[in-house]
């Protein structure tokens, strides 16, 4: 593991993983039982996704049974689906492309998790009435806030979602209906900006070249990337891959190099 930056105005803590799942795995079961340890409880944001699934299928090892009884467990956003459980727990009808049924396969189905420590985003195929209902079990289950927001990065800067130019950047409440996605589906549900930047801690996973552009523009303040937002955030913490580190390790060498 290599570390780039290590924090600061507008330097995030920066973490080059060679062995991605695992070694970000172990940086997201110490920040839940440091949380645990020092609050008595962790609420926790999960990211969607292809980017988090190998890191929740090496958490599972990494957690004692005991961490589960102060875990609580939400999404950070997820996309609204017709096919979907009905019950709770009942992960398996959920449409494969649900965030909820990713964590589950990978993770929380494999683990001593109640299913009350558990709060889906999305029930059915109705947002307006799915974000009634998240954002009155978010306030009364969460207090309104996470402890760690895990976060993916999409090749346009988008976190959640939450997109560029998209009025759903400027929403101050605690969580918003977004109708008109440009990525697909369509429908989703999101954590609004305030709340995750709130939250004590911020993880933000990245794997792959697609990822290394955007990351450089990014770490250069560029205003117009949702996940600039965070470049301020006292506990942001940034972990990828080679492919996606490349354009910044290749800043930093040439930072580095003295001119002729």
């Amino acid at each position: 593991m290599m570390q780039i930056h290590s924090g600061g105005p507008k330097r995030p803590n920066v973490h080059v993983l060679g062995d991605y799942g695992p070694q970000a795995a172990q940086m997201i079961a110490d920040a839940i039982l440091t949380t645990i340890a020092e609050t008595g409880r962790c609420r926790l944001g999960l990211a969607g996704g292809r980017t988090p699934a190998p890191v929740y299928g090496q958490l599972r090892a990494l957690l004692p049974a005991s961490a589960y009884r102060q875990l609580r467990v939400t999404w950070t956003d997820e996309r609204v689906l017709e096919k979907v459980g009905h019950a709770p727990g009942d992960w398996q009808p959920f449409d494969p492309e649900s965030n909820l049924r990713m964590a589950y396969a990978e993770w929380l189905s494999k683990v001593p998790i109640s299913h009350e420590n558990v709060l889906p985003m999305s029930l059915s195929g109705d947002a307006r009435v799915e974000l009634l209902r998240f954002g009155k079990a978010f306030r009364a289950q969460f207090d309104g806030g996470l402890d760690i927001a895990l976060l993916g990065l999409g090749s346009d800067g988008h976190v959640a979602s939450l997109f560029p130019g998209h009025p759903a950047l400027d929403v101050d409440d605690l969580a918003l209906a977004v109708h008109d996605s440009p990525k697909p589906p369509a429908a989703r549900i999101s954590l609004t900006l305030p709340v995750l930047k709130r939250a004590r801690t911020v993880i933000i996973l990245a794997r792959g070249k697609a990822k290394s552009d955007v990351i450089v523009r990014a770490m250069a303040g560029d205003a117009a990337l949702p996940v600039t937002r965070f470049l301020e955030h006292p506990r942001a913490f940034f972990l990828l891959d080679s492919a996606a580190a490349r354009g910044i390790v290749l800043a930093e060498l040439d930072a580095m190099t003295p001119g002729e």
